[in-house]
């Protein structure tokens, strides 16, 4: 099974929940590849500790999202910051460059899942996972849910995985998400 997971990061967060996806996948067998949205706006902060800038730099090297990183792709995965309750403006603009693929049904068909970071639970991390898969339906793709009990004894979002990173740059995802991966990979592969 061959996975595009498009992502747009700023923090390094959808990085690095990117990167256990691929991992999580990879380990079962698929194919996983990572692209970028383009981001014209991004800027690197100053202050960073040592970590989140090597995490800011392996983002900044991955390879630019194009729409045809997701018709060649079985499985896709798509991850963005929520902003105001949604995407990404960087996101939605790399979504629209695909209605190409939607008006020839290039699409249809496909697995598709998602994931979000944003800053607190109140930060509209369900309406962001909410309005991918709204796109995946208009684009003909199947939506996977992650099963109530995906993680035995945790309470986990249908839609896909929120992490809530409290506007830091990322170092590293916390051991609840990484189990919440791991166990919807051995679901999406």
């Amino acid at each position: 099974m061959k996975t595009a997971i498009i992502i747009h990061s700023v923090c390094g967060n959808n990085y690095l929940l990117a990167m256990a996806f691929a991992h999580g996948l990879k380990a079962r067998g698929a194919e996983a590849a990572v692209f970028r949205v383009p981001d014209a706006t991004w800027v690197e902060k100053p202050d960073l500790s040592p970590k989140a800038r090597e995490v800011v730099l392996a983002m900044r090297a991955l390879p630019e999202a194009v729409p045809q990183a997701l018709a060649d792709a079985d499985l896709v995965i798509m991850g963005s910051p929520t902003y105001f309750g949604n995407v990404s403006g960087q996101m939605k603009a790399f979504m629209d460059s695909t209605g190409g693929l939607w008006i020839k049904a290039k699409a249809a068909g496909k697995r598709f899942a998602a994931f979000t970071s944003a800053g607190h639970s109140e930060g509209g991390g369900d309406l962001c996972l909410q309005a991918f898969h709204t796109y995946a339906k208009y684009m003909g793709m199947l939506s996977v849910p992650i099963p109530v009990n995906a993680v035995p004894g945790e309470n986990v979002p249908v839609l896909g995985v929120i992490h809530y990173s409290s506007g830091k740059y990322a170092e590293q995802l916390d051991a609840r998400t990484v189990r919440l991966i791991d166990a919807f990979c051995g679901i999406l592969a």
